[in-house]
């Protein structure tokens, strides 16, 4: 075998999956298919501190660092009616993803990680007979020539993000088309009105269906500005929120675009099974983002961490069937099931809501200080708590009813 264990993937969750791997006394390496990791970027970068610390990242370097002092976030309503959710001190930052996901593999390789960048994964399969799993790859380059090698170890983790093909060559269903949507960012400068301090956030069924459009500052007049669209006209609908929607078309007319960004987030797209013979699924591969926010760092990371446990405990056992690697599926699930859950049940509800319901929703929250709950038990990452304490409220359980009329199917 080339390595004992392989993972298809070097972005955060691929990174952390691979030094928790490292740490635990694994020979690991790392294919990925860019030969410029962190690039192009994918990601708004916002970031909770809560999470960097369950992942172990509590001192990033200061280069990798955009912004170190979100307090919290202003929500808007589609006709801009606004509550705000904060905290005394920083509860976020933003970073460079390009130097963040830099920065891990950096980290891992410092353990004796080995990345081996430019490898295009085409096929995936564990060999019966001889127990390991054979991966298949080409060198990425200029002329693309796809001479085709193979790349064997004892176990392997795919965790190369979202839409990824391989899932669906191995015994495990992947993530369904439908539960991607569209996303659109730029990075802006000469944006006015804006509070380093606050996330800026805003729905609307109009330029943000099925999601919301967002306005992340690094300083006082750069900002990361994009949305997410169930409709995929990501590009046109950030461009009529910027120009044309009346809260904050008047913050960017002497704006100019440094940079572009385009992707996907997954949203309730949670796969039953990741893990079978030889091989582990993990981070957006396996649909584990964050159904509120359709972020991945941190949830998928803290799954990524049990993949590499799990894997290099399957090593050191010589133990690499699916009954053993079903070991990951239990322990992922008992640390962050609730929390999907919760969050898929939330956005489904969000998502049926006609911008009218919307307004009734945002008028509750305003009306009944609401935020002042939020401010209280929300957090970033773990927000199954907050959102059945919301539910629960008696002013919520009046709004359901008050919106049913309202609702979308």
């Amino acid at each position: 075998m080339d390595s004992e264990l392989t993972i298809i993937g070097a972005g955060p969750v691929g990174s952390l999956a691979a030094y928790s791997a490292a740490s635990n006394g694994s020979d690991v390496t790392v294919l990925d298919q860019r030969k410029r990791i962190g690039h192009p970027d994918h990601c708004a970068g916002l970031i909770s501190k809560s999470g960097l610390a369950l992942l172990g990242l509590n001192d990033l370097p200061k280069k990798v660092i955009q912004n170190n002092d979100i307090q919290g976030a202003r929500f808007f309503s589609p006709s801009g009616k606004s509550f705000v959710v904060k905290r005394k001190s920083a509860q976020a930052i933003v970073v460079n993803r390009e130097l963040f996901d830099q920065f891990l593999v950096e980290r891992s390789e410092k353990i004796g990680v080995n990345y081996l960048k430019g490898r295009k994964v085409s096929n995936i399969s564990f060999d019966k007979k001889r127990k390991h799993v054979n991966i298949n790859y080409f060198e990425v380059q200029k002329k693309n020539k796809k001479e085709i090698k193979t790349h064997s170890s004892f176990v392997s983790i795919i965790a190369n993000g979202a839409r990824s093909s391989l899932v669906e060559k191995t015994n495990c269903k992947a993530v369904p088309q439908t539960r991607y949507l569209s996303g659109y960012q730029l990075l802006v400068e000469n944006v006015s009105d804006l509070n380093v301090n606050f996330v800026e956030l805003f729905t609307s069924n109009k330029f943000a269906p099925g999601f919301f459009a967002w306005v992340i500052p690094i300083n006082e007049t750069t900002a990361k500005v994009g949305l997410v669209s169930s409709k995929k006209l990501s590009v046109e609908k950030l461009s009529y929120f910027m120009n044309k929607y009346p809260p904050v078309k008047d913050r960017f007319t002497k704006s100019t675009p440094l940079e572009k960004y385009g992707g996907k987030v997954i949203i309730r797209g949670l796969l039953k099974k990741t893990s079978t013979d030889g091989l582990l699924i993990t981070g957006d591969a396996a649909g584990q983002t964050k159904d509120t926010t359709g972020g991945g760092v941190i949830t998928g990371g803290l799954a990524a961490i049990i993949a590499g446990q799990v894997a290099a405990e399957a090593i050191k056992e010589s133990k690499n069937n699916k009954q053993f690697m079903k070991t990951y599926d239990k322990q992922w699930k008992k640390a962050l099931l609730k929390q999907f859950r919760t969050m898929a049940v939330f956005r489904w509800l969000v998502n049926r809501l006609t911008d009218k319901a919307l307004e009734k929703a945002f008028e509750t929250v305003i009306t009944n200080d609401l935020d002042q709950l939020i401010n209280q038990k929300g957090d970033i990452d773990s927000q199954a708590e907050i959102l059945l304490a919301l539910l629960k409220h008696p002013e919520v359980f009046k709004l359901i009813f008050r919106v049913l009329p309202n609702l979308q199917f």
